[in-house]
């Protein structure tokens, strides 16, 4: 409910009345001299705030929200990648270690297992090694 200022005309007073908008223009009786009808003041008051999940201000506050806490976030795993330890395969078949691709690659085929995959990592290796 608003909040409308009054005057009274016979002593000058002041006064405020919490009034739903339907009894604004009702006469108010000054809480002084109790003269009725007081003066209805022009006031323009501080506004109005609209709440609610549905009004801008508050979907721009949880959208500042929001993006400082991925600033926070996306700096934290930053840091986490950087302490991270790199991770790089090594030539096995089964579990079982050997010194290069190419081996790796003709244990599984010794072993009856497709050594197609191997192929790709196969060529790199080749290729680095020229």
């Amino acid at each position: 409910m608003p909040t409308y200022e009054y005057r009274c005309e016979s002593c000058s007073h002041e006064f405020e009345r919490l009034l739903r908008m339907s009894q604004c223009d009702e006469p108010q009786a000054c809480p002084e001299c109790g003269t009725t009808p007081a003066k209805k003041k022009v006031s323009f008051g501080a506004g109005f705030i609209l709440s609610g999940d549905g009004w801008t201000g508050k979907n721009i506050r949880i959208a500042g929200q929001m993006a400082h806490k991925n600033r926070r976030l996306d700096s934290r795993q930053d840091s986490l990648k950087r302490d991270a330890p790199s991770v790089t395969l090594a030539p096995n078949v089964d579990g079982e270690r050997v010194g290069s691709w190419a081996e790796a690659q003709k244990l599984a085929a010794s072993k009856g297992k497709d050594a197609s995959s191997y192929d790709t990592v196969v060529r790199k290796e080749r290729a680095g090694k020229s």
